[in-house]
């Protein structure tokens, strides 16, 4: 089955979504350069040049998924997903109009301000997105909903970041990435309002208790569901790797690759790319083979081996190679997580679960980064470091080997039958 047949045979309301979270997502990912390029401009406007600023701005563009991600699920599991969805998006928009339209005028801190706010209305954008996609494809056809998203992040990653460089250069100042920022979320809302009414997934009838009360059931529930809190911590780990990876690239592959100049490290990003992409989309055809469970240990050894050997290699046509296959690996671990948290979460608990364990996930991006790049620190030590991490994606996969998530793994006739274990707050309630 081609891509678009596939993707159109998920039906007119979920392509409407999809279109407008992968447009949304171009958005997510020009800020992502056009920010530091905003800073950047302020910075030689006045004369005064900090690194520091960038991380504060990297950061509070990050935090919030850390910061709300416990009580952002219950904003989710309370209110329409759609709206919650559509108003993140005009309200990003807002604040690009706003730095754009005003551009000149402000100083840093009015930037890091903005990435925080830009930062929170994403964490509600992304929870309500895989809270809603139950709600319009049937369960077996959940794998090629996540993966969809997935391989629009990932071109979106590529895209968005040189579209917001090429901005930038033309125009000689970061206002027009701006603008085309807002204007993305702008079409992006556009496109969610097709997508039309939604029933909650959350019945009127659930009981509710306090706001805390509740922001805490979906920590419990995580914790009570064996999958879900192993799976939770496992995805920890490539987070841990990733953020030392997404912190040193430049690094990496000009120490240890060998990558002569910036357009040699251009292209070792862009085979990491394509091979999100191609992992993202083989990714259902590997959960009906093999099961959700065994797809994301596939996939944490495959990333875990290939990444650990491309660091023994030197640039050329074996390290892209090698690029491509254990990016392959990450998205075949991001598909089978999110569409295990969809099987796993009850109906009234779904928000919760996914902006819960989203959030302890990316809890490590910024400590691996400081981590590696602290023990890292110097061009002897960076390769020893650098491949010590990796192997750790390697031990993760042995001991998911170990647990339920292997031995009780989804076969190809999955549909979302399973059994809840005893004591569950499911059952409790």
């Amino acid at each position: 089955m081609s891509f678009f047949r596939s993707l159109t045979s998920l039906g007119p309301r979920y392509l409407a979504l999809w279109v407008g979270q992968a447009v949304s997502h171009f958005g997510t990912y020009v800020a992502w350069v056009t920010l530091p390029f905003l800073v950047l401009d302020i910075q030689q406007k006045s004369g005064i040049e900090s690194t520091l600023d960038f991380a504060i701005t990297y950061a509070l563009e990050t935090a919030p998924a850390l910061l709300l991600g416990l009580f952002v699920g219950v904003f989710i599991d309370r209110w329409p997903l759609r709206p919650v969805m559509v108003a993140t998006d005009l309200l990003r928009a807002s604040a690009f109009f706003y730095l754009a339209a005003s551009y000149g005028s402000y100083g840093t801190g009015t930037v890091f301000l903005m990435a925080f706010l830009v930062g929170s209305f994403t964490t509600f954008f992304d929870g309500a997105l895989f809270a809603l996609i139950p709600s319009l494809v049937p369960r077996k056809r959940l794998a090629d909903a996540n993966s969809f998203v997935a391989a629009s992040q990932q071109a979106n990653f590529a895209i968005g970041a040189l579209a917001g460089g090429i901005f930038a250069y033309t125009r000689g100042a970061p206002d027009l990435g701006l603008y085309v920022n807002g204007l993305s979320f702008v079409v992006s809302a556009v496109f969610l309002l097709g997508v039309g009414r939604v029933e909650h997934h959350r019945s009127p009838s659930d009981t509710r208790s306090r706001f805390f009360t509740e922001a805490m059931d979906g920590l419990r529930y995580i914790w009570a569901e064996p999958r879900l809190r192993i799976t939770t911590i496992a995805a920890a780990v490539p987070n841990f790797v990733m953020g030392f990876i997404e912190a040193t690239f430049v690094l990496l592959f000009s120490v240890i690759l060998a990558a002569a100049n910036t357009a040699e490290i251009g292209v070792l990003v862009a085979a990491m790319c394509i091979g999100g992409i191609v992992g993202a989309l083989v990714a259902p055809q590997v959960i009906r083979t093999v099961g959700l469970g065994r797809t994301m240990t596939y996939g944490m050894l495959v990333a875990g081996v290939l990444l650990f050997v491309v660091l023994f290699t030197r640039y050329g046509v074996l390290a892209l190679a090698l690029n491509v296959g254990w990016m392959i690996g990450v998205s075949l671990i991001n598909v089978s997580l999110a569409t295990i948290r969809q099987h796993y979460a009850d109906d009234n608990m779904l928000g919760r679960v996914v902006t819960v364990s989203r959030a302890i996930g990316w809890a490590t991006l910024p400590i691996g980064a400081l981590i590696g790049g602290w023990l890292g620190s110097s061009e002897e030590s960076l390769p020893m470091v650098a491949r010590i991490f990796t192997a750790v994606l390697v031990v993760t996969a042995l001991w998911l080997l170990t647990t339920v998530v292997w031995k009780d793994t989804f076969g190809p006739n999955f549909e979302g039958k399973h059994s809840r274990p005893e004591g569950s707050p499911a059952e409790a309630a």
